[in-house]
């Protein structure tokens, strides 16, 4: 079945999502899987087939994102929903290079939206009227959400 307005294109989008958490916390793994899966269902998608290497170093082989490259080559998934470019590798050339590479297999990689972790002596509320102290400028950030916040409180609208 494809979409009418692009003949090419598939009218039901396969997704999934790479995980990779170093070193390995259960707790920030579930939070970040369950935003992953509330941002495909704000973005439409189904729901999203979860590929993870948790604890794993990029220097060394990462079998999951492996086997999600071969899935999205063979036209098995269509659209790859990531926290950030760094669960490809820390190092960003390396990881602009397995963006290209799902690019070149037709995958849109697609990154959640900017999560800022607040800086230590930071305030947690901001100053009045987005008004910032001339010490505080440019310091300033939202705070992180609690876990108990849910997973739409992590990240920015689309």
């Amino acid at each position: 079945m494809h979409d009418l307005q692009e003949p090419g294109r598939p009218a039901v989008r396969r997704s999934a999502m790479y995980l990779r958490c170093r070193p390995y916390d259960a707790r920030e793994a579930d939070y970040v899987r369950s935003a992953m899966e509330h941002l495909a269902d704000r973005l439409a998608l189904p729901l999203p087939d979860v590929y993870s290497d948790h604890g794993l170093s990029t220097r060394g082989p990462l079998p999951a994102l492996e086997n999600l490259l071969v899935a999205a080559e063979q036209r098995w998934v269509h659209v790859v929903l990531v926290p950030g470019p760094f669960v490809f590798g820390l190092d960003d050339r390396a990881a602009a290079a397995t963006v290209r590479r799902f690019a070149r297999a037709g995958c849109e990689v697609i990154e959640a939206p900017g999560r800022v972790v607040r800086p230590t002596g930071v305030p947690r509320e901001a100053p009045a009227a987005g008004r910032l102290p001339a010490a505080d400028l440019g310091t300033w950030r939202p705070r992180r959400p609690a876990p108990d916040d849910g997973p739409a409180a992590a990240y920015q609208a689309v």
